[in-house]
Order: structure tokens, then C-alpha cells, then sequence
């Protein structure tokens, strides 16, 4: 695309050497620029940006877009904007065709339950007929295309390309995780979300970003603001802030979900086990009875959030019943690792208090009267003020704690550790091991029958960092790895003393058939 064709799109700008030539790409990482791309300069965490100039230029790009005069060859043209990251997103835009404007677009935004709703919807499309694509935490995907995601939301050059390759693909609908992080960035500018979605919001979560609960708020409604006559706000009465959004919510329709209030969507839950939850779906368009394989008050506040997406896009009651009994969840959301053992063991994503307490409220309950063991830790250069309230958490609930590294990234495991042992109860039962993988081991070893293990912090997730190193490291694989240890040591000791020792024989691995492969908030 030329330049001036490009640039039709930007109100105001100023141009330096400007040449009307051909621009095959954008990016803001120097690291992939090509030859004839342009490069936009964004403010980072360690400076403005303009660090990178030169390397984008060595590769190839040969267009700068900066909110600020840097240093160019006089071959290069910069085009000086007062927003950079809003004309980048325009941009985009332009560059593709506007290819957002040709998919009807869902956009699920909170602090948790973002993942699960957004799978639901696309699932409950697909059982609709539909050809819906997802952009979430977990995974990229384009109808039989799945990609590992990076971001919780992708940057504005690949959020663009994403809905070129959906158009190319006749896909008619999307499904995705919108993150405070993106709204304040502007990576979904000029996307016309039919739906957006609010699951909750709570505080003491991304902080270290956004400086205030107050800020974090403001970005979230962000979402709600740009909505069209046409498109539908759902939003959870049962959380604190649904005023707060309802105010903000532009001039799109509002559906509300919850439990505890007069709403447009609720349910009635009938029975709920570790083998799942049945419940009745009171809707405008009628009530149905469901089972759902999903666990706890928070998932059923998901597939209510999930059924007024559906309901606003017109899939019928039926078609959401039917879709929500076979919908068995999101990688590394409660998911469950079955090896054979005669205990539970659930990998969860659950990284901040409000996702601990929620999943160990609704556990504890359901194992009773055996133990709940749980295995935890709070991830580096992230809002420390969460930690303690997590110690106390966890060994409210737990009948075990056992505390180890998460994502320490900059910070000393040791000390991550120490802030949260400085809230958890001083008489309950909490092990520290900083190692991940032994605190595995410990806490599947130390289970007996009918004892349940809850593996929270990195759900999905495929490493661990650990100062400025990534490692392979998967929690599910660990627990796989620890209860096959477990397996070998009970067959050695049956041969040993020849006593009725209790075996277990290992079962097929189970996988979500509606997952690929696979944060922000």
C-alpha cells in the first residue's frame, strides 16, 4: 500500500522527508521489521522507544512513527503524530482493508473468567453453525488454525492481520479476550464489538501497571464506551462495580447475569459434585435444564456471562444447553489430571486472591471430609500487596499449603515467599519449597485417597521464568511426571513385602476437544 493511501486515515500529523513510497508492513518491535515497513516508536518500561530506531532501520524499515522528533536518516520519512499507539491501530486498519468491520465481533473483558466465557461463546457458535474464530490467553484460533498465544490480547499489527486471515477464511464471527492492558494501549481501536462482555473486576491485580484500582477500572471501560446502538453490554450484577460500567457503557443495549439479583440471566443450581454442576437456566427466552462438566459458583457465573453472549447473538436456548453439557472448559482452568490415582488432582490458572479464594471456596466443600491440598505462589515484578492476602487465603481453606515459585522473573523466589508466608494463618499446615517441581512431587505424594490437590498459578501455561530465563515447565506435565512416581514406588513395594497395597493403573490422557494449544487482565 502506498504511503499516502496509508495516511489518509491520520488527522493530524507531521511529515519529514516524505516520500510517497510502497509500505508492505507495520510493526512496533524492531526485532521484526522488514525492508519497506513502517516502524511506530512506543514508550516501553525502560524508555520512550527511540532506543529502537536505528535497529528497525538496519532491517529494512524504512517509515518511523513516533509522537516526537527522533533522530532519522534523511532517507527514512517520520511521520510525527500526537498519539502513537491510537495511529498505529488506524493504521492497521487501513493497511488490511478495515477487515474487523466484516466480522461480528464478541469481546469478554475482567479480572478473571475471561478465558473460559470467551471459549464457551465460541464453542456455543460452532454448535450454532457458525465459523467463529478465538483470540484469547491461551490460544489463536482461525478454524482448524490454532497458535500459542503470547499476549492476552495481541498488538494492534497482529490483531489486524488476525481479521485479514478471518476474512480470507470466510470466518463470520470472533470471540476474544480484551485485557485493561490493550484498552489502555488502543490495540483494539476500531474494532465494532456486537458484544462485550464483563465477567468481574477486583482489585490488587495489575498494579504494577495501571498504579490505581481507579485506573484499572477506566481502562476496562473502555470496552463499554465504544459500543454502538446496535451491540449489547453484558454485564454481572453480582459484581461491585456493574453501576460503574453501566454508566459507561456508551449507547449499546445492557443484558445483566448474576445470582444475587433481579437480572436478565440467572440460574438456579441444583446439585454440583466434583463430576460437575446441574443447574436451570432462566433466561427472556425461557428456562432449561443443564449439566454442565464445569465446577463452582464462578463457572456458573462464566456460563451465564457465555449464555447472554449467545442469547445476544441469536443463538437459540437449546442450541446454548446442549453446547454448555459438552463444553468442558479451558486448558488449565480446574482441569483435571487423571491418572488412575484414588485422589483428585486439578491444574489451575488462579493467580490472584479473588481467582484463589473462588476455586478453593468451591473445592473445600466438595472434598470434605478429606484434605484439600494446595500447591501456590505469586509471580515477580508484579503487585506485591497480593501476596500476603493469598498466604491468608489459601491456609484458610487448605487443610495443606504448600508454597513454591511461580513466575519469579527479577525477583528472589525467597523473598516472593516470605510475603506471603507473612499472611498465611501461623497454626495451619503450610510447607515452603521454592523448587515447583518437588513442591509437585510433596503434595502428590503426601495425598490419600479421597484428598484433592489443587495445582494454582500457572494453569495453561508452557514455562516458568525465572530471572531472565524462560524454562520449559508445565503443571499439568509435573503432576503427570509426580503421580507416575508415585505409581512406580506402590507397584515396588507390593514387590517388595507382598502386602494388599493400593495400586493405580495410568488412564488415557483426557483433552478439552474445543481447546488448541495455548497476562494480562
Amino acid at each position: 500500500m502506498k504511503l499516502s493511501k496509508l495516511l489518509r486515515v491520520l488527522e493530524t500529523r507531521e511529515l519529514r522527508n516524505y516520500t510517497d513510497r510502497s509500505i508492505q508492513g507495520l510493526t512496533l518491535d524492531s526485532r521484526k521489521a522488514l525492508a519497506e515497513w513502517l516502524f511506530a516508536v512506543v514508550a516501553g518500561p525502560h524508555g520512550d522507544g527511540s532506543a529502537y530506531v536505528a535497529d528497525a532501520v538496519a532491517r529494512g524499515a524504512h517509515t518511523v512513527l513516533a509522537s516526537h522528533e527522533v533522530p532519522v536518516p534523511p532517507e527514512v520519512t517520520l511521520i510525527i503524530v500526537p498519539d502513537v499507539r491510537a495511529a498505529l491501530a488506524d493504521l492497521c486498519g487501513q493497511f488490511h482493508g478495515r477487515p474487523a468491520d466484516l466480522v461480528r465481533t464478541v469481546g469478554v473483558t475482567g479480572t478473571n473468567g475471561k478465558t473460559t466465557t470467551a471459549m464457551l461463546v465460541r464453542w456455543l457458535l460452532a454448535k450454532w453453525g457458525k465459523q467463529a474464530a478465538l483470540i484469547s490467553t491461551v490460544v489463536n484460533q482461525l478454524g482448524s488454525l490454532c497458535e500459542r498465544a503470547s499476549n492476552t490480547t495481541p498488538e494492534a499489527p497482529e490483531l489486524q492481520a488476525l481479521f485479514a486471515r478471518m476474512v480470507e477464511r470466510r470466518i463470520s464471527h470472533a470471540v476474544m479476550e480484551v485485557s485493561s492492558h490493550s484498552l489502555d494501549q488502543e490495540r483494539v481501536r476500531g474494532i465494532r464489538f456486537a458484544v462485550a462482555a464483563l465477567t468481574n473486576v477486583t482489585p490488587h491485580e495489575h498494579l504494577d501497571y495501571h498504579g490505581t484500582f481507579e485506573n484499572y477500572l477506566a481502562a476496562k471501560a473502555r470496552l463499554f464506551e465504544s459500543l454502538s446502538p446496535e451491540a449489547t453490554a453484558v454485564l454481572n450484577a453480582d459484581d461491585p462495580q456493574c453501576g460503574y460500567f453501566r454508566e459507561r457503557r456508551g449507547r449499546g443495549n445492557v443484558m445483566t447475569y448474576g445470582l444475587s439479583a433481579t437480572v436478565d440471566v440467572t440460574a438456579t443450581i441444583e446439585r454440583m459434585t466434583l463430576d460437575g454442576t446441574t443447574l436451570r437456566l432462566h433466561t427472556p427466552a425461557g428456562s432449561v435444564r443443564a449439566h454442565s462438566p464445569l465446577l463452582g459458583g464462578f463457572n456458573v457465573q462464566n456460563l451465564l456471562a457465555g449464555t447472554c453472549c449467545a442469547l445476544a447473538l441469536g443463538i437459540p436456548l437449546d442450541t446454548i444447553a446442549a453446547g454448555i453439557a459438552q463444553f468442558a472448559g479451558a486448558p488449565g482452568r480446574l482441569e483435571r489430571v487423571d491418572e488412575g490415582q484414588p485422589f483428585t488432582v486439578l491444574v489451575d490458572y488462579a493467580h490472584n486472591n479473588d481467582g484463589l479464594r473462588s476455586v478453593l471456596g468451591t473445592l473445600k466443600p466438595l472434598v470434605a471430609p478429606n484434605r484439600l491440598i494446595v500447591v501456590f505462589g505469586c509471580g515477580g515484578d508484579r503487585d506485591t500487596s497480593k501476596r500476603p492476602l493469598m498466604g491468608a487465603t489459601a491456609t484458610h481453606y487448605a487443610d495443606v499449603t504448600v508454597l513454591t515459585a511461580d513466575n519469579s522473573r527479577s525477583e528472589r523466589t525467597e523473598d516472593i515467599l516470605d510475603a506471603i508466608v507473612a499472611g498465611a494463618n501461623p497454626q495451619a499446615m503450610c510447607v515452603v519449597e521454592p523448587d515447583r517441581r518437588e513442591a509437585i512431587r510433596k503434595a502428590v505424594a503426601m495425598a490419600a485417597p479421597g484428598d484433592l490437590v489443587a495445582i494454582c498459578g500457572k494453569g495453561h501455561e508452557s514455562v516458568q521464568e525465572l530471572g531472565s530465563v524462560r524454562y520449559p515447565f508445565d503443571d499439568k506435565e509435573e503432576a503427570q511426571r509426580a503421580l507416575g512416581v508415585l505409581r512406580r514406588k506402590a507397584r515396588e513395594s507390593i514387590a517388595d513385602c507382598r502386602l494388599p497395597i493400593a495400586d493405580f493403573e495410568p488412564r488415557a490422557n483426557q483433552s478439552n476437544s474445543q481447546a488448541g494449544l495455548g497476562a494480562e487482565g
